[in-house]
């Protein structure tokens, strides 16, 4: 037997779709990491810039040398086979499973928000054990070599995958896990819906539980 006193609650929709995984575009998500990535690391650049005009003890030939050595594999790595791991993804691209939503841009901004504070604090870690460890900035080198590269190569994979929208007239999707910070855009299934506005299968209708909360 239940409390007499207690009043039902009617639960809101956003309790009973909280634990859904969300749809986002491939497109957005790519081209804003990779932005995000680019201008991250032209921070910690000028960041280190910055400590040596000051005259602070840094190691130039040492920290060049750290960002070539991680940022020559790294692109190297990053843009041979983009275009055929984009055909390859939409060759296997099926339409959303039915139990998912599309993220709306309030919880798109939040989600990015924290996943850019997590980033954040790690790299101010990063420097700080650079500082006291007297490596002279070569921390920095590391970080600025990594996140550009790995930056500019989701920009120009971004824009792959807006030409591939255009030339199918879909949008295209990935899912984000309720808990997740960022989805997986590397190796994984994508999933299509129609452009709006557009004569369509309706077999990639959106699902029942787009609801725009």
């Amino acid at each position: 037997m239940g409390d007499p006193d207690r009043k039902e609650r009617r639960l809101r929709p956003e309790t009973l779709l909280a634990g859904l995984p969300r749809l986002v575009r491939v497109a957005d998500e790519t081209r804003w990491r990779g932005q995000a990535s680019v201008a991250t690391a032209a921070v910690v650049t000028t960041f280190w810039v910055a400590t040596w005009l000051l005259g602070e003890p840094v190691r130039p030939q040492e920290t060049a040398l750290a960002a070539a050595v991680v940022a020559l594999p790294t692109l190297l790595m990053g843009t041979v086979g983009v275009s055929r791991r984009v055909r390859d993804a939409l060759v296997r691209a099926v339409p959303p499973p039915r139990a998912s939503l599309h993220e709306t841009v309030a919880a798109s901004r939040e989600r990015r928000m924290r996943l850019s504070g997590v980033v954040l604090t790690g790299i101010v870690a990063l420097l700080l054990f650079d500082r006291f460890a007297g490596t002279g900035g070569v921390m920095a080198g590391l970080v600025a070599g990594l996140l550009g590269p790995l930056g500019a190569i989701d920009w120009f994979t971004s824009g792959r995958w807006q030409a591939a929208e255009r030339e199918r007239e879909t949008r295209i999707f990935v899912l984000v896990r309720p808990d997740a910070l960022t989805p997986r855009l590397g190796a994984t299934e994508v999933y299509e819906t129609p452009r709006p506005g557009r004569e369509h299968d309706h077999r990639l209708e959106p699902s029942p539980f787009d609801l725009g909360i």
